[in-house]
């Protein structure tokens, strides 16, 4: 677990990474400096993922990339040069790369990134993260094993076309600074612990009326609320209990005492009704929904279900990271009833109209609760770390504060394997099944982009390119490609060739007369004669099985005509307008799991380009 550092940084370093500062903070940056990431294949998808990575400060970059730098990469590849034809392309990249921030360390393998993954699976060992771009599945899954024995997040990323899949996979993510969209403070107004009744008192009743107009416009709106719903709780039969329904008119019972307590003390007020209420009154009523909220607290069902993990019940592994026992601490904080069974204090208040003195003692009082909250979360989390023979030092007084201000939205996220994914396994299925027959006409469309990504993924693997280019270089003759230079994805490869020193990759390639024996022929593109009705209709039969695989049937939206041609008719394209997106996607991604901030996506994500709509699809 870590909290948030004394991390000091130059005052230029400061300067340089202002505005992403005021979005993770210090401590978050200080992560991000740490964070070592691998790039497999340095198309146009990959290496925006890495320019916005390096430009963000990560301590340091690998490329691993077998091409060269051909014609076509000056089309879609803003990080090669023509100054680069005919160069290794990691190489190039790197280099380019590198001159965005110069405080990033960057390298390269020029190797083949299958001869990696098989041959030197703990080359991986030493990354934070590794990014693998246009990857082929069975590529994907490998690597997904080796990198989750070594604990390294994986950062899946393709651009086909118009359409982009985002993916990450890891054994776990857990989650503290959520950073919601929607907070609300934290004020216990009818929850109120002793220390914060004593100091409502004093601006209640005669000591009310004493004060002087100013002194009561001065009064904060929580210290209202709270002798307002004591007053509300006290005229009831029976004190209002943790479940109690609240109705329309309990709620404007209560707006009605916090400006009887005005009225009451001033005939002027009385006198000329609301347009009279001082300002801190008008912030009361509107803020009046702190009065009923549940008197328990309602724990976001993200938390509910982590405290349920059978993880906290299995602690004694020498390598269980500190986050499950402050969270095991948590839960017996929650379980005694003296702490009243509900979530430590937050701590902080909002801007209120007030004098400094009494909102600094305001401020103070919620502020003692919450490091005693917060103690007590910390003593029982240092006795479970004893108790499994670990150090009771692994977690500071700072750990347990930091972990109790976001403790409301701490959660794990577990992935399925990559394996998993391709064999339908774990739910995989019928998630996309589910996503197919969705009412959602987005989810229901990018579930079936999906379905047609995972088959050019399958076309790629059987035949060693993708549908619709060139099949005359794609037959195993090493002579023609060396003859017509640039191909698509080969083999496992990315869409560039392998090195081959033999040829001259500043000369586009001959076109083909003839085409292949058979070949029904379409049309003639990048030194190749196309089959597209032939890939089309293999596409097709790919498609139709996976269908049948997760027990889908029909056509739905439009999978097997229009997304498919529109598939081949793709022919492995990789627009960089597109790429952008997925790498920026990507690098953010990245950044979540670096970070430990914000919530990655759980689920594998797929943008169209063409409607501009994402969704998760399984």
């Amino acid at each position: 677990f870590v909290s948030q550092t004394t991390h000091v940084m130059e005052e230029a370093k400061r300067k340089r990474y202002d505005r992403q500062l005021r979005i993770w903070g210090e401590h978050g940056q200080a992560r991000l400096e740490n964070c070592k990431v691998c790039l497999l294949h340095c198309g146009p998808t990959g290496v925006e993922a890495i320019k916005n990575l390096v430009l963000g400060g990560i301590h340091s970059f690998t490329l691993v990339d077998d091409a060269l730098v051909t014609p076509r990469d000056l089309g879609n590849n803003f990080f090669v040069h023509e100054s680069d034809l005919g160069k290794g392309r990691a190489a190039s990249v790197a280099k380019h790369m590198h001159d965005l921030n110069n405080s990033v360390t960057g390298s390269f393998v020029d190797e083949r990134v299958d001869d990696v993954v098989t041959q030197n699976p703990d080359f991986f060992a030493d990354f934070t993260v590794v990014v693998a771009s246009q990857c082929l599945g069975s590529t994907l899954a490998k690597l997904d094993a080796v990198c989750r024995a070594h604990d390294v997040a994986l950062v899946a990323l393709t651009t086909h076309g118009l359409v982009g899949t985002v993916r990450v996979s890891r054994l776990e993510q857990r989650v503290l600074e959520a950073k919601p969209e929607e907070t609300d403070f934290d004020l216990r107004v009818n929850q109120p612990w002793p220390e914060l009744v004593a100091f409502a008192r004093n601006f209640v009743g005669t000591r009310f009326h004493e004060m002087t107009e100013t002194q009561r416009a001065h009064v904060p709106w929580a210290v209202t609320l709270i002798n307002a719903f004591d007053e509300f709780d006290s005229a009831k039969e029976t004190h209002v209990s943790p479940i109690h329904e609240w109705t329309g008119e309990d709620r404007v019972s209560i707006k009605k005492i916090v400006k009887k307590q005005f009225m009451d003390a001033s005939a002027q007020t009385a006198e000329l009704g609301d347009a009279a209420l001082p300002e801190n009154c008008t912030e009361a009523l509107a803020n009046a929904r702190h009065a009923w909220k549940p008197l328990h607290g309602v724990l976001p069902a993200a938390l509910l279900e982590t405290l349920a993990d059978p993880k906290l019940d299995n602690l004694e592994t020498p390598d269980t990271p500190v986050f499950w026992f402050l969270l095991a601490g948590l839960k017996e904080f929650l379980q005694n009833p003296e702490g009243g069974q509900i979530m430590p204090v937050e701590g902080s208040i909002p801007d209120m109209t007030s004098t400094t003195e009494w909102y600094v003692a305001l401020q103070t009082i919620y502020r003692d609760k919450s490091n005693a909250d917060a103690a007590a979360v910390g003593e029982r989390a240092r006795r479970l770390l004893r108790l499994n023979g670990r150090s009771e030092t692994e977690i500071s007084d700072e750990d347990a504060r930091f972990f109790c201000k976001h403790a409301l939205h701490a959660h794990v996220i577990r992935w399925r394997t990559v394996d998993d994914e391709l064999k339908w396994r774990n739910g995989a299925g019928a998630a996309l099944a589910s996503s197919l027959r969705n009412n959602d006409d987005t989810v229901k469309h990018c579930a079936a982009r999906y379905v047609v990504h995972r088959a050019v993924d399958l076309f790629r693997e059987t035949r060693g390119r993708y549908p619709g280019t060139p099949v005359d270089l794609s037959m195993g003759d090493s002579r023609k490609r060396k003859e017509y230079g640039d191909t698509e994805m080969t083999g496992t490869e990315d869409e560039n060739p392998s090195r081959d020193s033999s040829r001259d990759v500043s000369n586009p390639p001959k076109d083909v007369s003839d085409p292949p024996k058979g070949c029904s022929t379409e049309h003639v593109s990048f030194g190749g004669v196309c089959d597209v009705p032939g890939d089309t209709a293999s596409l097709r039969q790919i498609v139709e099985t996976l269908l049948t695989e997760i027990n889908v049937h029909g056509n739905p939206a439009n999978v097997l005509d229009v997304l498919t041609t529109e598939a081949v008719r793709c022919a492995g394209g990789e627009p960089h307008a597109v790429a952008a997106v997925i790498g920026g996607i990507g690098a953010q991604e990245v950044i979540k799991i670096v970070t430990e901030q914000f919530t990655p996506c759980a689920r594998t994500l797929v943008y169209d380009a063409a409607k501009a709509v994402t969704a998760t699809v399984l």
